[in-house]
């Protein structure tokens, strides 16, 4: 409780100096607090012209199984399933690509590559580890811009998700020695399906920072190959950030997301044996602060049009429709180049 506390007490902190907006401002791009927080994709349109390329490292640690809103003890779990899971650790590198067509116009891709490692104890009280390295799905988004005046700004976007990553991930187990078997869903990084992701991101600025906000949902369609389909997922950002100077800014936001459960099943799965196997009760929702730090080198300057930046993510809240790993910190850090 005084996490959550203090999070929302930073959050209103950065947010405290935009309240009084001015209607003569108008939006500067060269400002690094112009661009969304690091965890926010396809946050800004480009100049027409411009090539943004960007490298993303986002790290997330999930520790524990929760139920509701509850955390579970090990034994606990074990009363119900033959595993229970102790902790995640999901890292992704990620390149993406951007382009402004025309000024109303900007066409990105952007696909990751994801290193998972769980780990999980058995009833028998036998631990062990499973490691999934594989690619994960490509997105294709277009923003248009839908206003553009003074100090305020809205585009609306519509991706793609196309299923080049890997929905079938397998490994050795003590249950499947010396072979090796389907692992959970929680260690698979490609749907397996197509997606559409409508979206709509707004942004107004002052003298002293910006504040944005970005709704966006991912929504599935037919099943994969082994007969089963990932939830629609549904996320609401919404930030603030500070220009401390021509170089430097902060931000802090919060993510809110919520996500369907499994329509279908892998029928490699065992829905008793680990709670990560249980197809339709894998659905939730997650409120998470990250607090960000962001360094843009202004025109004028030998890097100029580069970025770096960092965001620390942390959990306010989370509660799930069925025992799963909890969220327990995340960061997410990497460049970006605009040309």
């Amino acid at each position: 409780m005084v996490r959550k506390s203090l999070l929302v007490i930073v959050l209103l902190a950065v947010a405290s100096p935009l309240a009084a907006q001015q209607e003569e401002w108008v939006w500067s791009a060269k400002r690094p607090d112009a661009q969304p927080p690091f965890g926010v994709t396809e946050g800004r349109m480009l100049e027409a012209g411009q090539v943004q390329l960007t490298y993303r490292f986002t790290q997330f640690n999930s520790k524990g199984v929760w139920y509701q809103g509850d955390s579970l003890t090990t034994t606990e779990t074990l009363d119900f399933y033959a595993v229970a899971p102790l902790s995640l650790e999901n890292m992704t590198h990620e390149v993406g690509i951007a382009y402004a067509a025309s000024e109303d116009l900007t066409v990105a891709a952007r696909i990751g590559y994801s290193q998972r490692r769980r780990e999980q104890i058995t009833a028998g009280g036998l631990f062990y580890v499973t490691d999934a390295n594989n690619i994960g799905d490509l997105e294709v988004t277009g923003l248009y811009n839908a206003y553009r005046q003074g100090p305020y700004r809205a585009h609306i976007q519509l991706g793609a998700l196309i299923p080049t990553g890997t929905s079938d991930v397998q490994a050795e187990t003590p249950f499947s020695t010396p072979a090796s078997e389907a692992l959970p869903y929680d260690m698979r990084p490609g749907a397996g399906t197509f997606a559409v992701e409508p979206g709509l991101t707004a942004e107004a600025q002052n003298e002293v920072g910006s504040v944005g906000a970005q709704v966006r949902a991912t929504i599935r369609f037919g099943t994969n190959s082994l007969d089963y389909a990932l939830g629609n997922r549904y996320d609401t950002n919404v930030w603030a950030a500070y220009k401390i100077n021509d170089f430097f800014s902060v931000s802090a936001r919060a993510h809110f997301m919520k996500w369907n459960g499994i329509e279908g099943a892998d029928p490699a799965l065992d829905p008793s044996r680990d709670p990560g196997n249980e197809a339709y009760f894998l659905s939730g929702n997650r409120l998470d602060i990250p607090v960000g730090f962001n360094l843009s080198m202004p025109e004028g300057t030998r890097f100029a049009g580069h970025r770096l930046a960092v965001e620390f993510i942390f959990p306010a809240h989370q509660s799930y429709d069925g025992p799963q790993l909890g969220s327990d910190w995340g960061i997410s850090a990497g460049w970006q180049g605009i040309f």
